[in-house]
């Protein structure tokens, strides 16, 4: 994932279910509430717990995951967002050319930055793996983030970096600005 590099980082199932692994190569104790929500990709909770973290540095805890979690009603349609802070990590049942994403429905909004633009995209559908394309529009424009999964209602600012204003009705649409959702229905890439 794009987080790889981070210092503290929650994983994925093991073998006989589904696990929170947390990991911490940091060199200080990791000690955090861990807010786990079952949801639907269209944001309905279907369950939800927290649970107490206590990492020692450098080490990693594994958290079996109650059947209320770990197990979906529809796979293709709910995934597991584990939440410590500003740290998350989502596991998604299904691959994503088998998930039911809904289309994708966002509001957003393009200001002027010294060197660039400043595009801030709110969600009102999930959105995977949220990516804006600068590139397409300029070659040697770039972006500051990229793989961004919004929650509805969440929000994301992407910083455009480009020698001259882009358009900003070509920045903030197809195919400049694209998520997983926009390929649904389509054959895998």
């Amino acid at each position: 994932p794009r987080e790889a590099a981070q210092p503290r980082e929650a994983s994925q199932p093991r073998d006989g279910g589904l696990a929170l692994v947390a990991v911490n190569d940091g060199g200080e104790p990791w000690r955090a509430s861990v807010t786990l929500t079952r949801l639907t990709v269209t944001g309905d909770p279907r369950a939800k717990t927290t649970l107490e973290l206590d990492v020692p540095a450098y080490d990693s805890v594994t958290v079996a995951l109650p059947a209320e979690l770990a197990r979906p009603d529809e796979a293709r349609r709910e995934l597991l967002v584990a939440d410590a802070g500003s740290d998350r990590a989502l596991w998604f049942f299904a691959e994503d050319r088998d998930m039911d994403y809904p289309a994708a429905e966002y509001d957003v909004t393009v200001e002027p930055t010294d060197g660039g633009q400043r595009v801030r995209v709110t969600a009102r559908t999930i959105l995977r793996d949220l990516t804006l394309f600068p590139d397409r529009l300029d070659p040697s424009a770039q972006v500051d983030e990229a793989l961004i999964t919004l929650l509805p209602g969440e929000s994301a600012t992407f910083t455009v970096h480009s020698a001259a204003p882009l358009d900003p009705t070509a920045l903030t649409t197809q195919p400049t600005l694209r998520c997983v959702n926009d390929m649904q229905g389509r054959a895998p890439y």
